[in-house]
């Protein structure tokens, strides 16, 4: 059985589409120091405007591993600059059985520019 990780972040205004490509720089990053596996993440929005992202992990993962790669770091500081990180409990989904992201498969076809 897999581990997945879900994180839920509310972009400063305007900042969506940068949120999300800072996110999937994160899982390519990882990705390639093997802390998570090459299943695409799931990239969701919720009804506020709020982006939740589920992650994979390996069995190598931890959050201190994953902050011994510096470009890691570098962009988990990038996204604080253009997002909060959020609880999944304020999340207004999250207080419903089944909670209903809008999903998406069109990532951005390249990473944001640096």
């Amino acid at each position: 059985m897999a581990t997945s990780i879900i994180v839920g972040y509310r972009p400063f205004p305007g900042r969506t589409d940068l949120v999300i490509s800072i996110l999937l720089e994160i899982y390519e990053a990882m990705q390639r120091a093997g802390l998570i596996t090459a299943r695409r993440p799931w990239i969701m929005r919720s009804e506020e405007g709020n982006v939740v992202a589920a992650f994979e992990m390996t069995n190598e993962y931890s959050f201190a591993a994953s902050e011994k790669i510096r470009e890691v770091a570098a962009l988990r500081a990038r996204l604080m600059g253009v997002a909060e990180r959020l609880p999944l409990g304020n999340l207004r989904e999250a207080s419903q059985p089944y909670a209903e992201f809008e999903t998406t498969t069109e990532y951005p076809a390249q990473a944001a520019a640096r």
